[in-house]
């Protein structure tokens, strides 16, 4: 993060002097007609040119609800955990296929490729399978649900 900032410092200060040469240049002066003290004041005028602020009269404050305790719990509970889930059925059609999924509380979900899981993504969708790429504690795994052949009485 820090290089990315000193990056960024540092293509702020190259395009002052650009165009403080290029100001140079216009007004006739050469580069040795401006002193240092001169570049740097300029430097640091341009800088202090970019401050943004924000107004908040009359706006609802954005953090309020972190302080109040009003906010929403996030939606990684509502995502199903692959490790208690279970595949009940795919559905396939020319344009779209999803499967149907009930987790270990009974709950059902409908999933398609590239939907989010708990700690991971939905990568495939078979014809009786779903394959999910789960990262947990920095290890990735790959979990796959298969459909349970039942009998036919």
């Amino acid at each position: 993060m820090r290089k990315r900032i000193f990056n960024v410092a540092v293509a702020v200060v190259l395009v002052v002097l650009g165009g403080l040469s290029a100001a140079a240049a216009a007004d006739g002066q050469g580069p040795e007609s401006v002193s240092p003290s001169q570049i740097s004041r300029d430097r640091i005028n341009a800088i202090r040119a970019n401050e943004f602020f924000y107004q908040s009269f009359g706006k609802d404050d954005p953090f309020g609800a972190l302080v109040n305790g009003d906010f929403e719990q996030s939606t990684a509970a509502e995502l199903v955990d692959m490790n208690s889930a279970q595949l009940v059925g795919v559905m396939w059609g020319q344009e779209d296929k999803f499967a149907l999924v009930e987790d270990g509380e009974g709950f059902g979900y409908i999933l398609r490729v590239g939907d989010r899981v708990r700690y991971g993504r939905v990568v495939s969708i078979r014809k009786s399978s779903l394959t999910a790429r789960v990262t947990l504690y920095g290890i990735t795994n790959k979990v796959v649900l298969k459909m349970e052949k039942t009998e036919a009485k």
